[in-house]
């Protein structure tokens, strides 16, 4: 029992990106503790869903894992949960510890439940948004000086004049 509560928190993690949108600080990608899955949590109709950010084993994409849970109390949720590896649905929990912590428990029946923290990712962007040195101004060529307000000096000669004597 312990091992299909605990397969679910796994596939729940690792198949649900971060949450994303600003309308709940639990948007966003969380990443599972002591493992690589990651999780996306989102806005559905107002409700909360979560969705895993690799495709599954067998190369289809990864399902939705938590679909429109409600919001029971501040930083609370509570919805089913699908384990994608019995195919089954079980009742969870999550709630948002901190800004950059959540818990995520699952229950094979009330009283025999499993949680997992799960930690916020912070994405670095993607190769479609611009970073600071490709969206540097390309090197020109420099810039003329400004004008001066004094007039230019008049251009030397090729040859100099012979220097006028100053005896006295």
């Amino acid at each position: 029992m312990m091992k299909a509560v605990r397969t679910l928190v796994f596939a729940l993690l690792a198949l649900c990106p971060a949450l994303a949108d600003a309308g709940e600080a639990v948007h966003g990608v969380w990443l599972r503790g002591g493992h690589d899955e990651t999780m996306e949590f989102y806005d559905c109709e107002g409700k909360l869903c979560a969705r895993g950010e690799l495709p599954l084993p067998d190369g289809s994409p990864p399902p939705l894992i938590l679909n429109h849970a409600e919001k029971t109390a501040a930083n609370k949720w509570k919805g089913d949960l699908f384990n994608p590896e019995d195919g089954k649905l079980y009742p969870g929990t999550i709630t948002l510890d901190n800004a950059n912590q959540l818990t995520l428990t699952g229950c094979l029946i009330a009283f025999l439940c499993q949680s997992e923290t799960w930690s916020r990712v912070v994405k670095a962007p993607t190769s479609k948004a611009p970073t600071a040195a490709a969206s540097a101004p390309k090197t020109a060529a420099p810039a003329a000086a400004p004008a001066s307000k004094t007039p230019a000096a008049a251009p030397t000669p090729k040859t100099a004049p012979p220097a006028a004597s100053t005896k006295h």
